[in-house]
């Protein structure tokens, strides 16, 4: 039998587990998904263990070690180069890192079919904020501002700028067309939040619970949740295990929605 795990400090919240057990089940692969939490001070240690188990075959990285990972990787795909961050890991004579999380919000967004020259603004700029960044660049967006605590280079995609502070957010948001919260809290005041228009898309890549903190606050605007995105980026990853794509069904959708209410 082949192992999956995903790894991160509350990989045992994850439904990648759920995601996959049931495609395992579905195309009658003998494997099994299961969740590895750790610390960071644990992180080397229990990966080198994972690893060098001779059933481990692929693994999921989530917060926070996409960028800790890279240091284990043989060979990284152009895409986690220019991201920087790796969420998707196969393990066979060489250990191979790609990210997936950028074709993952892109699919989240597939059938709202935003116009290039729309306003995007991105909040936070951790790892899952610089693929968002990376996928909407590469699709030919080109009016993206992010927001974030402190100013970081934003090098995703090789586009040389810089992160703006949540202090100058007021004169982008009453004109954005997109709002993207990537972080685990609701980074604006009620005030900000008052001169949102009601018909900006808002989007919050936390997936459980559905509604998020963040999500309560815009009653009328029309919402993409956090659980699209993760279900989208594990399809790339199936792929890239075992070499076809599998089918998001409403048995699926149905088990997740229960885990998310």
């Amino acid at each position: 039998m082949k192992y999956f795990f995903v790894i991160g400090n509350k990989a045992s919240q994850s439904l990648s587990p759920l995601i996959f057990n049931h495609w395992f089940k579905k195309y009658k692969i003998n494997a099994k998904y299961k969740f590895v939490e750790t610390k960071e001070v644990n992180f080397d240690d229990v990966l080198t263990k994972l690893l060098q188990n001779k059933k481990t075959h692929g693994l999921n990285i989530t917060i926070p070690f996409k960028k800790k990972i890279i240091k284990f990787l043989d060979v990284k795909n152009i895409h986690a180069k220019k991201i920087g961050a790796v969420n998707c890991i196969t393990v066979r004579k060489k250990i191979f890192g790609t990210n997936t999380d950028w074709i993952g919000y892109l699919g989240s967004i597939r059938k709202k079919k935003l116009r290039k020259d729309k306003k995007i603004l991105i909040l936070g700029y951790g790892g899952a904020s610089q693929a968002i960044f990376y996928g909407l660049s590469v699709k030919g967006f080109k009016n993206i501002i992010v927001f974030n605590r402190s100013k970081k280079a934003i090098k995703a995609g090789g586009v040389k700028k810089f992160s703006k502070k949540y202090s100058q957010i007021d004169k982008h948001i009453k004109n954005a067309d997109l709002i993207i919260n990537t972080t685990p809290t609701n980074p604006l005041t009620k005030k900000q939040i008052k001169t949102i228009n009601k018909s900006t898309l808002i989007s919050d890549i936390v997936y459980k619970p559905k509604e998020t903190a963040f999500l309560k606050n815009f009653k009328e605007n029309e919402k993409i949740f956090g659980i699209s995105m993760l279900i989208e980026q594990a399809k790339p990853c199936f792929y890239q295990w075992f070499g076809f794509s599998p089918v998001i069904d409403e048995v699926l959708l149905k088990k997740l929605n229960t885990k998310i209410k």
